[in-house]
């Protein structure tokens, strides 16, 4: 009798669940994230973030600052030893990048990634952006089910999301050029963020753990606009390229 008990209680779960998942959809996917996230008046609430922490990349530990004033505006600043060695920034117009061989400005495909980045929530206003998407169904991210999301921007950008079918939080994004991973969700003021975030760039990988996360503070605007001594990122280019060629001599 108790068999019987268990399979039909176990029968009537998977049921239950696959008529959630037939009838789940994109818009109704986005509005469980942003009701896990904290809420949609939550998130329009936010209107800046600086977070602190640790990356770990190439063998080396370095610290981290990033600044965020929604929607388009970002500061990035890597630290190693007690003295910054990267830093790059965005606003509604430019994007740039500081390291110890100068300032410069990016262009074309770098400048765009750049400022699709600073993007913090890209789907709170997709369809006034002119972007869409498509709910794909399921799929596992380290052994749990998942719901799956297709994000294509105006600019065809496309990011698959991979939501938690438990807490209905991103757990994984998928981009052309790099593969996010997200975890250990804390409360931040109303809202859920992840406190650790692995990036996967073809070979390369970024561990970043974040020790404090602060909302709605004042950030100087100064911060982001563009150095005026910004010089093209293809100079750069160029100079690194006679570096690895030994300056093109015989």
């Amino acid at each position: 009798m108790v068999k019987k008990m268990v399979l039909a209680a176990t029968l009537l779960l998977v049921l239950v669940a696959s008529l959630i998942a037939a009838e789940m959809t994109a818009d109704g996917l986005i509005a469980k994230y942003f009701a896990a996230a904290g809420g949609e008046q939550s998130l329009r609430a936010l209107k800046s973030m600086t977070m602190k922490g640790s990356m770990f990349a190439q063998g080396q530990s370095f610290d981290l600052k990033v600044s965020y004033v929604m929607p388009n505006k970002s500061y990035t600043e890597i630290i190693m030893g007690g003295m910054p060695v990267n830093s790059a920034g965005t606003n509604a117009t430019d994007a740039w990048t500081k390291n110890p061989m100068g300032i410069f400005f990016l262009t074309g495909d770098d400048k765009v990634s750049a400022m699709r980045q600073a993007n913090q929530f890209p789907l709170l206003d997709y369809k006034k952006s002119g972007a869409k998407v498509k709910y794909l169904g399921e799929d596992m991210v380290k052994g749990a089910k998942a719901y799956k999301l297709e994000y294509v921007g105006a600019d065809k950008d496309t990011i698959i999301y991979f939501f938690d079918a438990t807490t209905f939080l991103p757990v994984k994004e998928k981009r052309s050029d790099a593969t996010v991973m997200m975890s250990d969700f804390k409360k931040t003021g109303n809202l859920m963020m992840p406190y650790k975030v692995n990036i996967q760039v073809a070979a390369q990988s970024m561990m970043m753990t974040i020790d404090t996360i602060a909302v709605n503070v004042a950030i100087p605007e100064s911060l982001f606009v563009m150095p005026k001594d910004a010089k093209p990122l293809d100079s750069l280019k160029a100079m690194m390229k006679q570096m690895q060629g030994g300056g093109g001599g015989k």
